[in-house]
């Protein structure tokens, strides 16, 4: 019998998550927001935002690149921010057939300082393929200056 840890990495993903620019596939892509804060240096600590990359297969998983800069803090009449770049983990699924990814690392140095951090990412599908989401989209924005605005 499989444990936790074995258990967690069993999900067969085959050629799903490769990210191409074949329009066909392009509804099997996916990604993850995330929030996460930084540990505490230098008397001060970050925070970071996102969305991650489109998925790319790991072995029999797949694993998404997290790139982004940190919130930028002021401190006396300078301010800085740091880089993120990353991989996660291999997805880990979920009992609701979503799955998550772990992701942990250190920022770049800057201001004489690095910040480590260490996360998890939004539940993602195993595959949204809902055929409502495929229907073209009927929003038109209205400039002011369109007459059917007014």
């Amino acid at each position: 019998m499989l444990n936790d840890e074995e258990r967690k990495y069993m999900v067969d993903y085959e050629d799903k998550y490769m990210t191409n620019n074949d329009e066909e596939n392009m509804d099997r892509i996916h990604v993850h927001v995330y929030t996460t804060e930084t540990d505490v240096a230098d008397e001060h600590q970050h925070m970071f935002l996102g969305v991650s990359g489109p998925a790319r297969m790991e072995g029999r998983s797949h694993i998404h690149q997290i790139r982004i800069r940190t919130s930028f803090t002021a401190e006396n009449s300078r301010g800085h921010w740091h880089w993120v770049d990353v991989m996660t983990d291999r997805a880990i699924a979920m009992a609701d057939g979503s799955h998550t990814h772990y992701f942990a690392g250190r920022t770049s140095m800057n201001d004489d300082h690095c910040h480590n951090f260490s996360d998890v990412t939004g539940l993602g599908p195993d595959i949204y393929e809902d055929e409502e989401d495929k229907k073209p989209c009927k929003y038109k924005y209205k400039r002011p200056e369109d007459e059917e605005y007014n």
